[in-house]
């Protein structure tokens, strides 16, 4: 009896072995089968956006890649692998801001899968397409065809709920996002009194590669859309960019009013809230983070043309120095031939010559607070625009000077003080 019991219980081990053996063995092949689709789409991708003939690698037209003979055969099975290689790109658009060569490539390819009318083509870049594919499949929230989760999505959805105070957890959840290329330095909780606040502080070594750096706040606007939707109790969140020098820029985001922002319609406190209640809603709200437009696509002319004059000034000044924010003062002169003879100011003697070759046009006098944030030294600058082109500029040194300017130029326009 005892050895009928052995053998059975024998016979009972091997089978339960190989049947948990084989149901391992299929799981592990199923990675392994889908790490090397994606691997081997991405090969594809690379092949076709660097071809060994030097013709079409200096094209900048997107389809002589696809036709390129070399590649024509990876272009085509690509599309031949349907919806798979639809998720595996779309995954690729989401996890990235990259808006290159491959990702043109990429934006063809899917709409041939998706059969897309070539002759209603609205987009001039794949980020456009991508972009615009989300925003049209999108209803209440819900998208009809998306991306499946990827890797990257269900390590962020492991961090749904973070306790606020969590310190380890809310830097981690940092270190994940990959919208911004600034490193990351710090966080502050403000966990006593509402509203409830994290910080995020980053570091670079010079604030002069970062001043005209929009994609920074766009960056941003997505962290935060982010991180709102994982740390329910926080109420704000601030990103703030310093170098040794001290901090030169951030951008502050309030949960209520997120949705506010330019491009962040979508982003309203209840679909922030609801955003991770199961996996494929929040891959569904990260395509929709992703898909957050550029800040500078909110730019009117007035504001092109700032910084376009900003950009002339700091040429001026040296990467040193900085515009005191709200200093400027801006008057626009109608240039006769006796303000050319006779310049307002004494500082502008040398620039009769410029001046009297905008004769009879009207230009911007702007005076700006100058200062150089490593010794703390402060000047003023008086620059003179023609729309957005600088034609002359003096150092007024100092503000007695910038007073003396601002009483003349008041006085051009019939105000005396």
């Amino acid at each position: 009896m005892e050895k009928s019991v052995k053998k059975t219980l024998f016979i009972f081990f091997v089978v339960f072995f190989a049947l948990s053996s084989n149901g391992c063995g299929n799981t592990l092949t199923k990675a392994s089968t889908d790490s090397t689709f994606e691997q081997t789409i991405e090969e594809k991708l690379n092949n076709i956006t660097n071809p060994m003939n030097s013709v079409v690698s200096l094209s900048s037209n997107p389809y002589d890649y696809i036709k390129n003979p070399d590649a024509a055969q990876d272009y085509k099975y690509i599309v031949s692998q349907g919806e798979k290689s639809l998720n595996f790109m779309l995954n690729k658009f989401a996890g990235s801001n990259e808006n290159g060569l491959k990702e043109y490539i990429m934006a063809i390819a899917c709409s041939e899968i998706l059969k897309e009318d070539t002759s209603s083509k609205k987009w001039v870049s794949g980020r456009e397409w991508y972009d615009n594919y989300i925003r049209q499949n999108t209803n209440n929230g819900q998208e009809s065809f998306m991306a499946q989760p990827n890797e990257y999505v269900k390590k962020l959805y492991q961090y749904r709920e973070t306790y606020l105070g969590d310190n380890s957890k809310v830097a981690a959840i940092v270190h994940m996002l990959t919208y911004t290329d600034v490193p990351f330095k710090s966080i502050e909780l403000k966990t006593d009194s509402e509203p409830y606040r994290v910080t995020v502080n980053y570091q670079v070594d010079s604030r002069a590669n970062f001043r005209f750096r929009d994609d920074i706040t766009t960056g941003w606007n997505k962290n935060a859309a982010v991180m709102f939707s994982l740390i329910p109790k926080a109420d704000e969140f601030v990103f703030s960019l310093d170098d040794e020098y001290g901090n030169f820029t951030w951008s502050s985001y309030n949960r209520e009013n997120l949705s506010e922002r330019f491009g962040m319609e979508f982003f309203k406190a209840d679909t922030v809230k609801e955003a991770a209640g199961s996996l494929d809603s929040y891959t569904n709200y990260l395509n929709m983070v992703s898909a957050i437009k550029n800040t500078e696509d909110s730019y009117g002319e007035l504001q092109k043309q700032n910084i376009a004059r900003s950009k002339q000034i700091y040429a001026v000044i040296g990467n040193d120095c900085e515009i005191t924010v709200n200093s400027g003062v801006n008057f626009p002169v109608m240039i006769t031939e006796k303000i050319a003879a006779n310049p307002p100011i004494k500082e502008l003697a040398d620039q009769k010559n410029i001046l009297a070759q905008y004769t009879g046009r009207q230009v911007d006098f702007l005076i700006y607070h100058i200062n150089n944030f490593k010794t703390n030294n402060g000047t003023f600058y008086l620059f003179t625009f023609d729309g957005e082109k600088l034609i002359a500029y003096v150092d007024l040194k100092t503000s007695d000077a910038e007073q003396n300017a601002i009483t003349k130029f008041l006085a051009l326009q019939g105000i005396h003080r």
